[in-house]
């Protein structure tokens, strides 16, 4: 009893009152537990609604970040989109990276309701694994509503790495639009792109694959004349090409009426009737 309380020993000391006083403490360490229990409970309610929160948080999160490519509807068959390069970059050998590219989407309502253009998105992708992105470009949100038999034209544009230079990529661009009723999506270009080195860039690799390759071209003929016993031959050739082609130097050619010693002793009677080598 000595472990329980001190209550409880003053109690026991008590006989008239020990039972009363006994109960009165056994009481009371009912209410604390009882009390304890309560907020246990309490705290484990707000624990859950707590995690429960977090996990709505995150769901809601996720689905916010989900891109819009990710889960494309189908397209409208009264719906025709065509995708136009502009001219003042040249595409056909090539996508050139750093340098601003756009595609211009034609789109026309062929239907009987009008659609709103929501947004247009463009990624490019493994050729062999297409539903892999490397890259995901801005999302434009044009928001522009298309009556029935009219056409609009939109702007999209995106620009390139340059550590993506030198490899084949599946460039994909789709339109999304809705009516009253339904989302639909049609992608107005899915072709397999070059992506070249920027405009005007030292390309340092190429440059070396075709020194590589021109002294590869150079050893091989060096080794075919060798083994065709024409080496001393090509050599005398070489050597006399190369001598025809210096000039020996032009002998200075000398004038004057004398030798250098008379000519100067002379100079003062040029102009009198006076001739070099005669005696007046």
């Amino acid at each position: 009893l000595v472990q329980v309380s001190g209550t409880l020993v003053l109690s026991w000391a008590r006989k008239d009152r020990g039972r009363v006083t006994f109960a009165r403490a056994i009481v009371r360490r009912d209410r604390r537990s009882r009390t304890d229990d309560m907020a246990r409970v309490s705290t484990g309610i707000r624990l859950g609604v707590l995690c429960l929160a977090l996990l709505l948080g995150a769901a809601v999160a996720q689905d916010e970040r989900r891109h819009v490519l990710t889960d494309i509807p189908e397209a409208n068959d009264d719906i025709d989109a065509v995708a136009v390069f502009p001219a003042d970059v040249d595409v056909s050998k090539g996508f050139p990276s750093k340098a601003p590219l756009k595609i211009l989407l034609g789109f026309r309502n062929n239907g009987d309701v009008p659609v709103n253009v929501t947004h247009i998105a463009a990624s490019l992708n493994v050729p062999q694994m297409f539903s892999f992105y490397v890259t995901n470009f801005t999302v434009q949100h044009p928001h522009v509503t298309v009556e029935p038999g009219k056409e609009a034209s939109f702007e999209y544009p995106f620009e390139l790495d340059q550590t993506l230079a030198g490899h084949d990529f599946v460039l994909a661009a789709t339109a999304f639009y809705e009516d009253e009723t339904e989302s639909y999506a049609s992608t107005f270009y899915n072709a397999t792109v070059s992506v070249l080195d920027p405009v005007g860039v030292f390309d340092a690799q190429t440059l070396v694959v075709k020194l590589v390759l021109l002294a590869i071209a150079l050893g091989l003929v060096y080794a075919g004349v060798a083994a065709a016993g024409a080496l001393p031959a090509a050599e005398k050739a070489l050597k006399k090409a190369a001598g025809a082609g210096k000039k020996a130097p032009a002998k200075r050619r000398e004038t004057g009426t004398g030798s250098g010693v008379a000519s100067e002793n002379n100079e003062w009677l040029k102009g009198t009737s006076w001739k070099e080598g005669k005696s007046q």
